[in-house]
């Protein structure tokens, strides 16, 4: 009976530590979920240098569905606040890398320029990251992501977004004998959630020729509805002299908010003050047009 009754009691101790245990173990995984959660979400442009180096720069966070900005403007010369860049792009510090809204694998920072606010970046994924095709890349959890959709217009598309192209040109007051010289620069056809419907995306430029040395840029995303491709977004910029240049390019697009609903990414560059801005597009309620969500002060002048 003794020993019965010693058994018992150490059944009651170890369900009692047991219970201790799993509680303690159970507030230690809240507790790193309550910290990933709290920590910042960010996102990262990513594109080709020269020599075919990856160059990384930060674009802005996410708080409570709000995107904020990261860096301070580099042509303000007034007392600007502490730049928080440097705090995302500590050498050894890995990231998810997507294209298209999907991930393509993890790439870590190298070197970091503090001038220019942007690292180098090791990424030894499948999608070729090169000229025109540039990536985003976040702390996110990849399992938020879908599979990519995102691929080179092909002959037929490309010819429809530079027919649309050319006929915007024109719309905007260029004479008709400089509309063949639009040159496509970068097309691609991809998906943008929730539509279940393709997208264009395409940069265009346009160079008048050697006597006033202007070119002309045009970006749009459009979608083809019906028999023709419409506009959906629209960015033209008819250069007025040589340095007014400016042009908009692709970076690429994701659900950064998490809400279901792609954004697209564009990087503004000006050629006069040799700097640049992103841009991040949203679609409005209609679900037929887009309008600018966030944009970045100027960044990269001494890049």
């Amino acid at each position: 009976m003794y020993s019965a009754v010693l058994r018992t009691c150490a059944a009651f101790v170890f369900l009692f530590l047991a219970a201790i245990f799993l509680s303690a173990q159970n507030s230690a995984e809240k507790l790193l979920q309550h910290d990933q959660a709290n920590e910042d979400r960010v996102w990262l442009a990513v594109e080709e240098q020269p020599r075919g180096q990856l160059r990384i720069e930060p674009i802005a966070t996410v708080e409570e569905n709000q995107l904020t900005p990261i860096q301070t403007s580099c042509v303000s010369y007034e007392q600007a606040p502490e730049d928080l860049s440097a705090k995302y792009l500590q050498s050894g510090t890995k990231y998810s890398l997507l294209f298209g809204g999907a991930p393509i694998g993890e790439g870590q920072i190298g070197e970091q320029n503090r001038a220019s606010g942007t690292a180098s970046l090791t990424y030894s994924g499948p999608q070729k990251l090169r000229g025109q095709i540039r990536a985003l890349a976040t702390n996110a959890q990849p399992g938020d992501f879908r599979v990519a959709s995102r691929e080179p217009a092909n002959a037929e598309q490309r010819a429809s977004a530079l027919a649309l192209a050319r006929e915007v040109f024109g719309q905007h007051g260029v004479p008709e004998v400089l509309l063949p010289k639009v040159r496509a620069e970068y097309v691609t056809r991809t998906y943008l959630a929730p539509s279940p419907q393709p997208s264009l995306i395409g940069s265009f430029s346009l160079d008048t020729g050697d006597n006033d040395e202007l070119v002309h840029h045009l970006f749009f995303i459009a979608s083809q509805p019906d028999e023709k491709l419409q506009p959906e977004l629209l960015w033209i910029h008819l250069s007025e002299n040589p340095t007014d240049e400016e042009v908009l390019r692709l970076v690429d697009h994701a659900d950064l908010l998490r809400n279901g609903q792609d954004e697209v990414v564009v990087k503004l560059v000006s050629v006069e003050t040799q700097s640049h801005r992103y841009v991040i597009f949203r679609r409005t309620r209609d679900g037929a047009h887009w309008e600018q969500l966030f944009k970045t002060e100027p960044l990269g002048c001494s890049s």
